[in-house]
């Protein structure tokens, strides 16, 4: 798969189809057939689900989950690392909340709290 972005940009090509995102990116990692997108929200802005599945076609198959379809949370907060480890896919937030991903279709599966 052909990829090229800079880091702290808001542009992805891959495969010569560009995708311009609201915010820059701070990450991005492939699994499997799936490039995993995280972006950077600045303070003071109230986006979330930052976490955007892109096919090897160059398209966006899925955003991440709401966090609070699946779990009661209180202040919910952008993502702020993404982790790979073997075959899963984890997302945090600033409060250490760690939510585990299934990379196909941006559903959340589990949480715990990192320290």
């Amino acid at each position: 798969m052909s990829i090229k972005f800079n880091q702290y940009d808001n542009e992805l090509v891959v495969e010569n189809n560009k995708i311009v995102f609201e915010h820059d990116i701070r990450y991005v990692v492939e699994v499997n057939d799936t490039l995993i997108v995280l972006l950077e929200i600045p303070n003071n802005t109230s986006y979330l689900n930052n976490v955007f599945g892109i096919n090897k076609n160059g398209e966006i198959k899925w955003r991440i989950q709401n966090v609070a379809d699946v779990f009661p949370v209180k202040n919910q907060l952008p993502f702020e690392n993404l982790m790979v480890n073997g075959t899963g896919v984890f997302v945090s937030d600033f409060y250490g909340r760690r939510f585990s991903l299934n990379p196909t279709n941006g559903e959340i599966f589990a949480s715990d709290v990192v320290r």
